[in-house]
């Protein structure tokens, strides 16, 4: 009887052991999938500077001079609270949101506008370009 329940236990064991290593299967797939759709869905865009690089990894993205921005740009020339740059159906957009300065795209003041490729964004006396992520692939 003793050596029953302990097959008994072993194969409880093994069966759960299989459960978990299905769950962790079925988690990176979805991972995978879900950073897949995440990449299309924003075009795998970045905004990059001199020195820095940014990647843009939310849908709305507060750019400004202020510690609490998603992307900080230290100089006096920028606004606490200069831009938001949002994304839908892998379009994005930067909007002015009360800045001094201005927004500048491509040497163009605007309020709000569509970004495509390579742009050039200009917010006080920073200049950012739109590009795409050039430090991976996925595939």
């Amino acid at each position: 009887m003793d050596a029953m329940k302990l097959v008994m236990c072993a194969v409880s064991a093994v069966a759960l052991d299989l459960c978990i290593l299905v769950m962790i299967i079925s988690a990176y797939r979805e991972k995978k999938a879900g950073t897949k759709s995440w990449q299309h869905t924003t075009g795998n865009m970045e905004l990059a500077s001199q020195d820095m690089i940014f990647p843009l990894g939310c849908d709305e993205v507060l750019i400004g001079r202020h510690a609490s921005a998603d992307i900080r740009l230290p100089d006096l020339s920028v606004s606490r609270y200069h831009a938001m740059l949002t994304v839908s159906e892998g379009v994005w957009t930067i909007t002015d949101i009360g800045s001094k300065s201005g927004v500048y795209v491509n040497g163009c003041l605007v309020m709000q506008s569509i970004l495509r490729e390579n742009d050039v964004i200009s917010l006080g006396n920073k200049k950012l370009i739109f590009r795409r992520r050039r430090d991976q692939v996925v595939r």
